[in-house]
């Protein structure tokens, strides 16, 4: 990834954040081309993905370690094909992306004097390398990974008597839980390295800093508004 000096952020706790407010990733992994000796020897294409690339769109859970080994974990469809090219490479990437938005020119008060500012997009970005494994028939292994995941994720939610009571994956039955883990297959990252990239207006004046903050709240609004501009706020530490 590129990353300019300025929106650098090597800090692993707000990495880790990013992971666990957007856990949506992408899975990304490459097979070698290799027709084999002389051509022949390929192997059984049918059980490989259409293409020497692959990218599954999963939810994370990120595990941390005190040693520093730290771990990503999820599950992917039985019938997903990447597991296999998974089985069958020591490396893989994983995306993660915050709330985004478009920069208007518009928003910058110095626009009106020189007009010399263009669009841009802000948003954060983390990185992270690995090598997978696929964990397969571990009903102990998937349960433990399920409730991590829905406990982070219904820990989200709000709480009151107006809301929906929040789901415990023990809720469903153990007879249907059984039948739903048999058609999905566990994946476990170790992390190699992490980069990130938080791109919030961080080379930007801060008369125009204030601009974008006052127009990603009231113009953009609601919670997108307010969280792009509570992290344009968090990455202008001068701003007064």
């Amino acid at each position: 990834m590129y990353i300019p000096k300025q929106y650098n952020v090597d800090d692993i706790e707000k990495q880790v954040q990013i992971i666990k407010d957007y856990p949506l990733g992408t899975l990304f992994s490459s097979r070698p081309v290799s027709k084999g000796l002389f051509g022949f020897g390929k192997g059984d294409e049918s059980e490989q993905p259409d293409s020497d690339m692959c990218a599954s769109h999963i939810p994370f859970f990120f595990v941390e370690s005190p040693e520093g080994k730290h771990k990503l974990i999820a599950h992917l469809s039985a019938k997903n094909q990447h597991a296999n090219q998974l089985e069958n490479t020591s490396k893989c990437l994983v995306t993660f992306q915050s709330v985004d938005s478009y920069i208007s020119p518009s928003w910058y008060p110095l626009k009106e004097k020189t007009h010399k500012f263009v669009p841009t997009w802000d948003f954060a970005a983390v990185h992270v390398y690995g090598t997978p494994k696929i964990i397969r028939g571990d009903k102990e292994w998937l349960l433990k990974m399920l409730n991590l995941l829905t406990n982070q994720e219904e820990g989200k939610r709000p709480e009151g008597e107006e809301f929906k009571a929040k789901w415990k994956v023990s809720d469903a039955p153990e007879s249907f839980l059984d039948g739903k883990l048999k058609g999905i297959i566990g994946l476990e990252i170790d992390i190699t390295h992490m980069e990130s990239k938080f791109k919030f207006d961080q080379d930007s004046s801060q008369i125009n800093v204030d601009g974008v903050i006052s127009n990603l709240e009231n113009e953009v609004g609601g919670d997108k508004g307010g969280d792009m501009a509570k992290f344009t706020k968090e990455c202008y530490p001068d701003r007064k």
